[in-house]
């Protein structure tokens, strides 16, 4: 009987850990989760295996915005939070396109998140 108690006792604290662990998640990030493609050019410094420090100074310095690394997607693909309030969002979306010496390219990340 004590061995039944000892596994009773042992699911519940397992449960009980589970649930505070997922009650502890934190919400999603605000801001606008981007996809940038590093230029090729090594006038401007950008290289595919630039790492993510450099990329975020280098698009917080043209978006003009906090930018968050998040992770790599591709070669030279890389995707970023742009830590910004919504109503400056589609603005330094479009500070941070207008700089082709750094980016080749920049879009919405579109992808669902699960």
């Amino acid at each position: 009987m004590s061995c039944i108690r000892s596994v009773w006792v042992g699911l519940a604290v397992a449960c009980a850990a589970a649930s505070a662990a997922c009650q502890g998640t934190p919400p999603a990030e605000p801001g606008l989760r981007v996809l940038v493609r590093l230029a090729g050019d090594s006038a401007a410094g950008a290289t595919a295996d630039m790492p993510p420090a450099a990329i975020e100074q280098r698009a917080s310095a043209s978006a003009g915005v906090s930018a968050k690394y998040v992770a790599p997607s591709g070669a030279r693909w890389h995707a970023l939070i742009l830590q910004c309030a919504a109503s400056d969002c589609d603005a330094a979306l479009q500070r941070l396109s207008a700089d082709t010496a750094r980016f080749s390219a920049v879009q919405r990340d579109e992808r669902r998140r699960h």
